[in-house]
């Protein structure tokens, strides 16, 4: 069902901008017992976690997972891969050390956090970059990234859970500076096989290459060509994807273009052998619109995808702009009206999904606003007497 009216808009203070510059696929995780967290990296440029466990209206004191100079920030959860466990995944990138590190939160075990892990041991870390993180569905963990400006890049994996990444995979990268990274599970017998859906910036292209594990081998298939590149440190993210377990495939959307005339934004599912593109969730744009989240309800199997600006083309791209949402209640053939979600507009540079949930649907941003910016949650309120509340924690 639409996300209802009565929403909870909870800002986080200040955070960094390294939340979206980096390129990092970061998440909003909804746990198994429907706690939320927001894992982020704060002004400090440390990252760090908080949680709710009243569907977003209060939210925990930070815990900082890792003190450093973040760059770039990637988040998984287990569930996502049809894993029955409870770890959020976090790799970084830190220009103090340039390394790629992880750590874990287990979720299940009081939020306990995991000894903290070097992926990839760098030379130099520079802002910008690319970094995703994923598990396979036999539990390998994998990360890819790029960490200095294309030349130090490259896929990593751990099979102990995050303890030890000494397999250095086969790199999908192209060594170019604004290539864009999306890593998730893939559908083959083989359970170790992830797939990556790659924005080659130089080419305006979308393609997804499938790992096999067994070959060491990425393959790679164009999805669309014509997709023109959104760079990282105006805006993030501009193609968006969430794992549909119940029918083994994923499911990917992506702007064409951002502040457009005719721009679409586009939807595929995709799984280890087909690409089958549904109908668009916006289509011949006005201008003044862009980024883009999807989010799948685990109990009706709706598709809810997100993104800035009015389709009318009434708001003001990096300005003036509103979050909006459009749901498919028949996986992508049609999708119902576009509506607002937020209460004010403003200059939102972020946008972070929650790829599955059960319950409530819930969307984070990051915002600037008086010249401050923060990171922002919007959710259901779940109290009789709330409108539209903003809080700062």
């Amino acid at each position: 069902m639409p996300i209802p009216t009565r929403l909870a808009e909870v800002g986080f203070g200040e955070g960094s901008t390294a939340n979206y510059n980096g390129a990092g696929r970061s998440y909003l995780v909804r746990v198994l017992n429907g706690n939320l967290y927001l894992v982020f990296i704060d002004a400090f440029s440390d990252v760090v976690f908080t949680k709710s466990t009243n569907n977003g209206l209060t939210w925990s004191n930070v815990t900082v997972i890792s003190v450093g100079s973040t760059n770039a920030l990637a988040v998984w959860y287990d569930r996502w891969s049809g894993i029955a466990g409870g770890l959020i995944h976090c790799a970084y990138t830190d220009n103090g050390v340039d390394d790629i590190l992880y750590r874990s939160i287990n979720t299940e075990s009081s939020d306990a956090l995991g000894s903290q892990t070097t992926v990839f041991a760098g030379s130099t870390a520079v802002a910008g970059g690319a970094l995703s993180i994923t598990r396979g569905r036999n539990g390998d963990l994998r990360v890819a990234g790029s960490i200095d400006a294309g030349t130090e890049d490259g896929a990593w994996s751990s099979t102990d859970a995050g303890a030890t990444w000494a397999d250095t995979i086969a790199d999908p990268s192209e060594a170019a500076t604004e290539d864009q990274y999306l890593l998730l599970p893939g559908w083959n017998a083989d359970t170790a096989d992830i797939m990556l859906i790659f924005w080659d910036a130089s080419v305006d292209e979308l393609s997804v290459k499938r790992y096999d594990d067994s070959g060491n081998t990425w393959a790679e298939t164009s999805i669309a060509t014509g997709m023109v590149n959104l760079i990282a440190s105006l805006a993030f993210p501009n193609v968006a994807a969430a794992v549909d377990l119940a029918n083994s495939r994923n499911v990917v959307v992506a702007w064409t273009n951002v502040d457009t005339l005719n721009a679409d934004l586009r939807c595929w599912i995709i799984d280890d052998t087909t690409i089958t593109e549904v109908t668009n969730v916006v289509a011949n744009s006005t201008d003044d619109q862009g980024l883009c989240g999807i989010s799948i309800d685990t109990a009706s199997g709706y598709w809810y995808v997100f993104y800035l600006g009015a389709s009318g083309g009434s708001e003001i791209w990096q300005t003036s702009l509103n979050v909006y949402y459009k749901v498919s209640q028949d996986s992508g053939t049609t999708w119902g009206p576009e509506i607002k979600l937020t209460s004010f507009s403003g200059q939102r540079l972020l946008l972070l999904s929650c790829p599955r949930f059960t319950g409530t649907p819930v969307l984070g941003y990051f915002l600037t606003l008086n010249g401050i910016q923060a990171l922002f949650v919007v959710t259901e309120a779940r109290q009789p007497s709330a409108n539209y509340q903003i809080g700062l924690v």
